[in-house]
């Protein structure tokens, strides 16, 4: 019989094991942000595991980009929103108020 292959999550949750030194080294703010970061591979994880790249780290990596990317196109389209919002109130408020301007 051949050995079977462990999972992508059971090797993922080894590798985040191997940064376990690093992130002694941090101090506890900066531990949970790498901690939201591993999340944000274990959330991708099944991704990642169906690239089937023969380096983890390859795959929670991207899992993890991945992530960011979609968070920063959330922010971007959430900023355009506002933009758009105020640009609107500020037509409609020049508008408004053109018109009744001091007399000369």
């Amino acid at each position: 019989m051949g050995r079977t292959i462990p999972s992508f999550r059971m090797a993922l949750e080894a590798e985040i094991q191997s940064w376990s030194a690093f992130r002694r080294s941090l101090g506890k703010g900066n531990r949970e942000v790498l901690d939201r970061l591993f999340d944000q591979a274990r959330s991708n994880c099944m991704a990642a595991g169906n690239a089937v790249r023969p380096i983890v780290f390859e795959g929670m990596y991207m899992a993890m980009a991945f992530s960011h990317e979609k968070r920063l196109a959330h922010i971007a389209k959430v900023i355009e929103e506002l933009r758009s919002g105020m640009d609107a109130e500020t037509k409609l408020g020049s508008a408004s108020s053109a018109g009744f301007g001091s007399p000369d």
